[in-house]
């Protein structure tokens, strides 16, 4: 049983409710952006190497993991529309928490939070899109994940740009999240109303049977988008020598990529069928992550970074808009579902890859993550045929 009730609203207020979920998406990739983005200015501040790295984002995989059944509860309680917005406010806030860490200590204490922050918003952010979704009656989840590349391109530029002018410290940073900040308490009043049903608890787990092979490709394709957002720029650093200016290039790259073809994704779910999508996206992955291994030069590997944001786009999309049509599952329930354990390898694909990283080199790791996208391939390609949109 589904665990919120839709209200019918107008066209316009509908329209300006899918506005205000895209520019929440928007928001939460552009804090990934930005923080991506200085990993390389963090790691020479603060004079650590790979591995203590790797245990920072392992401490974000940790708050992730401990606010996501969190945030399940909460919607089953309150409905999506008021934990989508102060879960965003609350994120934008804490985004430049970790820029601004002095010592090791306080990182992983802000590495914390920042993950708390950015699992819940992403979770209820999710509920929230396929509550939507489902009103206008239309494919719309690659949308929604479009304006999240769209954000987190946005946050990677800037973040090279803070860096190129010198206010790499972290109080760039956090100048422009006020204006952020600005922006999400504009939409945070529009979003589309959701309230839980009178007598029922919450519904929130880990994918059960059903959910469990779509899960598992959402954990790897995750964990490929995860890779890229967390080591792309130390990559072209460390391996090619790219300034960190530069190195902020295959980020946006594939960010570029993946906003590109999330915006058409419908259309191109549509035309393929989303066993294709799935297959031929892990391929593609796989394909772009080999041309970044084998680059001599930082250009080159950053347009292998943009190809894997090709063949990346629409999976998780598919995968959303495909749990939320799953038979006997609630909508809302299966998008939770699968959104947690893919956020799981989101979160901790990175400090693993880091640690692999440290023994054995940075193409290693991006060797690990080329064959996650083969896997991929073939666990879409032996999915059943899903249920009509």
């Amino acid at each position: 049983m589904d665990t919120t009730t839709q209200r019918p609203l107008a066209a316009p207020a509908l329209f300006r409710a899918r506005a205000a979920i895209s520019a929440a998406f928007l928001l939460m990739g552009f804090g990934v952006g930005l923080w991506a983005g200085h990993i390389p200015i963090i790691q020479d501040k603060l004079s650590i190497d790979l591995s203590v790295i790797g245990f920072a984002l392992l401490t974000m995989a940790i708050g992730a993991m401990v606010s996501m059944p969190l945030s399940g509860w909460v919607v089953g309680h309150i409905g999506s529309r008021r934990p989508t917005a102060i879960a965003m406010i609350a994120y934008l806030i804490i985004v430049p928490t970790p820029l601004l860490a002095g010592t090791v200590p306080l990182l992983f204490v802000a590495a914390f939070f920042f993950g708390f922050s950015l699992g819940a918003f992403d979770v209820v952010a999710n509920v929230q899109a396929s509550e939507i979704e489902t009103a206008r009656g239309r494919p719309t989840m690659s949308s929604f994940h479009a304006f999240y590349s769209i954000g987190t391109m946005i946050g990677a530029a800037a973040a090279g740009f803070l860096i190129f002018i010198g206010w790499s410290g972290g109080f760039g940073a956090a100048f422009v999240c006020v204006f952020a900040v600005t922006l999400g308490v504009g939409a945070a009043g529009r979003f589309y109303p959701s309230d839980p049903k009178p007598g029922e608890g919450p519904h929130f787990a880990l994918p059960n049977r059903v959910l469990f092979g779509l899960g598992a490709i959402c954990f790897f394709a995750y964990a490929i988008e995860g890779a890229v957002t967390d080591w792309s720029a130390l990559y072209l650093t460390d391996v090619l020598d790219a300034t960190p200016a530069r190195a902020t290039t295959g980020l946006v790259l594939f960010s570029l990529a993946m906003a590109g073809f999330r915006l058409f994704g419908d259309p191109i779910v549509e035309r393929l069928g989303r066993r294709a999508v799935l297959a031929g996206g892990g391929v593609i992955c796989s394909v772009g992550l080999a041309i970044t291994i084998a680059a001599p030069w930082p250009l080159l590997a950053s347009v292998g970074f943009g190809l894997v944001g090709v063949g990346a786009a629409n999976i998780v999309p598919v995968l959303f808009s495909w749990g939320a049509r799953t038979p006997g599952i609630p909508p809302g329930v299966g998008v939770a579902a699968i959104a947690t354990t893919g956020y799981l390898g989101f979160l901790s694909a990175p400090p693993i890859l880091g640690f692999i990283a440290d023994g054995y080199g940075l193409s290693t790791s991006l060797f690990v993550v080329l064959i996650m996208g083969l896997v991929m391939a073939v666990l879409g390609f032996t999915r059943k045929r899903p249920p009509p949109a």
